[in-house]
């Protein structure tokens, strides 16, 4: 058994240990090898994809010998453009960042709301990713059919619970 402390990105071959993203309204991003034997995972907000969180956690496992096209991602739950309006300022510096590589649309759909997942989905199969899924609700607005909030908000509740996103190797299914 390892502690790893409080990281942003992590990822393991070790089969029956399990790898958990907490968020509120930032993007959990798991991903799975498609033979089953590497997994990943990242807490990704503005600041981790500003500062290339998901870049430098390929870049690692490039230099193991892994290739993007034997990999599966899933993002979500997360905050939606619906809900996240941000400054003039944050939104510019998006557009900037990812200027030549994301349409500034998929970025910034709407003036001054971050499509936080749609950029973390093109960033990826930008990277060549096999698949790219993305759970399709906001935190912060999306209900169930009795009206109650699918999920924990930071932006709604400002605290509180958060969501557990788990991903692990199964030792039973490698055999």
């Amino acid at each position: 058994s390892q502690t790893c402390g409080e990281v942003d990105a992590l990822h393991t071959r070790k089969p029956d240990r399990l790898i958990a993203v907490v968020t509120a309204d930032c993007l959990p991003v798991l991903f799975a090898k498609k033979d089953g034997s590497h997994v990943a995972a990242i807490h990704a907000g503005w600041r981790g994809l500003i500062a290339g969180i998901t870049e430098k956690l390929w870049a690692e496992l490039e230099r193991g010998g892994e290739r993007a096209r034997d990999w599966v991602a899933a993002i979500g739950p997360a905050i939606g453009p619906c809900c996240y309006e941000v400054s003039e300022e944050l939104a510019d510096r998006f557009l900037a960042h990812y200027s030549g590589k994301i349409p500034g649309k998929t970025v910034v759909p709407e003036h001054r709301r971050l499509a936080l997942a749609h950029t973390q989905a093109a960033s990826l199969r930008a990277l060549g990713f096999a698949a790219v899924e993305i759970l399709p609700f906001c935190t912060r607005c999306s209900r169930d059919a009795d009206g109650s909030f699918l999920s924990h908000s930071y932006r709604r509740e400002g605290g509180g619970t958060r969501q557990w996103s788990v991903i692990g190797i199964s030792a039973a299914a490698r055999v």
